[in-house]
């Protein structure tokens, strides 16, 4: 199930609001990705990948929660979700962990993509942009037009 599919190509094909950037020094973490961009915690989203049965699902959380798996459980409908490992969201994703994005047709098209409730607070976001050194700026209203995600509250502070 091998896929790949640039951040840059899914952001034209869709007409995303926003831009990708690439910087000198990696931006894997939300720490780092604060440092390096400039921008509060809560403006950068992570997007982290669970598996639930046979099944995949990415999660979109503001920077400064963690992802609460019981929560995510309860919002697919599934007894048991586990975090994926680094091969599986290779395969999934065509992303490394550390430069997962929501914004690919493989996350779009291998996963059920599940937005925590917070991200809507916000106007525009930083989320991964493909690799350990680019981010995106986007538009959270574009976000949601192109991915249609579930909108539930998945996160903890």
């Amino acid at each position: 199930m091998g896929c790949f599919d640039s951040v840059e190509e899914f952001v034209k094909r869709y007409g995303v609001v926003g831009y990708i950037r690439r910087f000198e020094l990696p931006v894997e973490t939300v720490e780092s990705a604060s440092q390096v961009a400039g921008a509060d915690p809560s403006d950068i989203v992570k997007t982290i990948i669970v598996s639930y049965g046979s099944e995949y699902a990415a999660i979109i959380v503001p920077g400064n929660c963690r992802v609460d798996l019981k929560k995510v459980s309860q919002v697919l409908g599934v007894g048991k979700v586990r975090l994926a490992r680094p091969n599986e969201i290779r395969e999934l994703t065509g992303f490394d962990v550390g430069g997962v994005s929501p914004l690919s047709e493989c996350t779009r098209r291998n996963t059920k993509v599940v937005l925590d409730t917070r991200v809507l607070a916000k106007s525009f976001i930083w989320c991964g942009g493909g690799d350990r050194y680019s981010l995106a700026y986007v538009s959270v209203r574009s976000l949601v037009e192109v991915l249609n995600p579930l909108v539930a509250d998945v996160s903890l502070e």
